[in-house]
């Protein structure tokens, strides 16, 4: 007799510490937040999605845990324009700054987006603003080799020889990355070859240092 309810009890209470154990468990699944949600659904480019999570309530400037982007950073990012019109529209910062200083605009052109590179300019976003290396949207374009994006830039007005801290412009970023058709377009759009940057390197110097000589004989040949 005693032998079954201790058995009996067994049953009873195993099955207890397990949904103990199970309720404590850290791989437990956590309800996101509102802004967590927020962030996946400007990611994602659902707009019904992230206005009713605003008008809910969800911090709209809030921040990814990793890189700092805001829900519009990454709906730029993505090339979405309309949630960037959306985001704005609802008070949005264009010229929010991410762990790094670049802005929704900067990310859009350095990941070659142009919708979202147009959108962002759309919205009043400032395309000489600087990250905290001292680039511009330009320049990461030019540096990613984002050849439209930044023939976009150029024809909204952005700095063709604009420098960073070190001297550095554009069609330098481009060569020392070894994008051809960046360093076409930007030579056809009258970027001087002749110019000199870090201890008085040329783009072509600076080409050939990377390892790109066929870079660094175009750029010669420019002069």
């Amino acid at each position: 007799m005693i032998a079954l309810e201790c058995l009996t009890m067994r049953r009873l209470v195993v099955p207890a510490v397990v949904l103990a154990f199970a309720a404590c468990s850290p791989d437990r699944e956590i309800p996101a937040s509102p802004e967590e949600r927020l962030l996946r659904a400007a990611r994602a480019g659902d707009l019904p999605a992230a206005t009713r999570l605003i008008v809910e309530g969800a911090d709209i400037e809030t921040r990814h845990p990793g890189n700092g982007w805001t829900p519009l950073m990454w709906t730029a990012t993505r090339g979405h324009a309309e949630g960037v019109k959306l985001l704005v529209a609802r008070g949005a910062n264009v010229e929010a700054q991410d762990t790094r200083g670049g802005t929704a605009l900067m990310n859009a052109a350095r990941w070659g987006r142009l919708d979202g590179v147009a959108a962002m300019l759309d919205a009043g976003a400032r395309i000489g603003a600087r990250d905290h290396i001292g680039w511009n949207a330009l320049m990461w374009a030019a540096f990613k080799g984002q050849t439209r994006t930044a023939a976009f830039l150029l024809d909204r007005g952005a700095q063709l020889e604009s420098r960073d801290p070190e001297g550095r412009r554009p069609l330098m970023l481009a060569a020392m990355a070894g994008h051809e058709a960046t360093v076409k377009l930007l030579l056809a759009r009258g970027a001087r070859s002749d110019a000199r940057g870090p201890e008085g390197a040329t783009a072509a110097d600076l080409a050939r240092q990377k390892g790109y000589p066929e870079v660094a004989r175009l750029l010669e040949s420019a002069r």
